[in-house]
């Protein structure tokens, strides 16, 4: 079985009134700019091995390099009219590197599409949320969309991780 974080009371609460308070939205979500980052690591899926053991039999494994094999962390937007080409990530990053990523990719691409009028999403990882960032997003006159705890799932952009996941570690 795959982990995964346990939903809390509150954060069920909160997804719940977020997808109630976004219903209405209608034509507004052609509007809005989805974006994330993934990683792939180059030695195989990262705890994601799925498959059926028969108890009766020794429990099959495989193998990995002792300090990892490397990975490759890429981020990327996109929306109903076009997306943002994938952006390569190095080393750990931060608001500085996050709000650099933003200005010399989103922010032409967003500008082309539409002008002003659009939302941007990203999650709410605490590079995302800074004060820094908040304060970027703010220069540029930029409309964050309200996200809600643990919802990786109501991006859209999962999807296409997804697909480029399957074709990354289809062997």
């Amino acid at each position: 079985m795959a982990r995964r974080l346990p939903l809390s009371k509150l954060h069920i609460s909160k997804r719940l009134k977020w997808a109630r308070n976004h219903m209405p939205y209608g034509d507004k979500w052609m509007a809005v700019l989805f974006s994330d980052d993934k990683k792939w690591n180059l030695d195989g899926p990262n705890g994601n091995i799925k498959y059926w053991h028969d108890l009766r039999k020794e429990p099959r494994s495989f193998f990995s390099r002792q300090s990892g094999g490397g990975s490759v962390m890429v981020w990327s937007a996109f929306g109903f009219n076009g997306q943002v080409g994938l952006t390569f990530l190095g080393g750990r990053q931060n608001s500085p590197k996050y709000t650099e990523k933003l200005e010399n990719h989103l922010m032409p691409f967003a500008e082309n599409i539409g002008g002003r009028n659009w939302e941007y999403q990203h999650d709410n990882l605490p590079i995302h949320t800074s004060n820094a960032t908040k304060i970027y997003l703010n220069s540029k006159n930029v409309t964050v969309l309200e996200w809600p705890p643990m919802s990786p799932d109501l991006n859209q952009i999962e999807n296409v991780w997804d697909i480029v996941s399957r074709k990354v570690y289809g062997n």
